[in-house]
């Protein structure tokens, strides 16, 4: 029998953390659709601002998608030019449309695992030495450490 349980709760997290109810307040979806847009290049705290953050959280979703497509040669730095990218929103099309690309990675990183049963997580990930069980159930978690971030500034912002 095909086990698809920790497949599931990794879906589950996902959902739940991105567009959700979590228990610890706005999913991260929520916050950013009640942003004023207007404040995401705003820089309070170090080099980093809400739009950078949004970037940020984007490039690894890519990561891990090219790697989910068997991408070999992709890969992101740690500090790197991909990881930490310059952002600069001008106008509140430009703000929907990282959005829009952000909820893109969410179905196709979704849409992955829902086809996926847990045999994935002992996989290797292409080019690196760790496997998807390690990758795949620290998505969330990342997205919920900059959702953090992105509450302080956006409320350091608005006082």
């Amino acid at each position: 029998m095909i086990s698809n349980h920790k497949i599931a709760t990794i879906v589950h997290d996902l959902e739940e953390c991105f567009d959700g109810r979590p228990w610890y307040g706005d999913s991260l979806m929520g916050k950013l659709d009640s942003l004023d847009w207007q404040l995401v290049n705003e820089r309070r705290y170090g080099k980093k601002s809400i739009a950078v953050l949004v970037r940020h959280i984007l490039n690894w979703r890519v990561f891990v998608l090219k790697k989910l497509e068997g991408d070999f040669e992709y890969d992101l730095v740690i500090d790197g030019p991909n990881d930490w990218s310059e952002v600069n929103i001008s106008e509140e099309v430009e703000w929907e449309g990282l959005k829009s690309e952000l909820q893109q990675t969410q179905k196709a990183i979704l849409h992955i695992l829902s086809n996926s049963s847990d045999d994935l997580l002992e996989q290797k990930v292409p080019g690196k030495k760790y496997t998807f069980g390690n990758v795949l159930p620290s998505i969330a978690q990342h997205d919920i450490y900059h959702l953090g971030q992105i509450a302080m500034l956006y409320a350091m912002g608005k006082s």
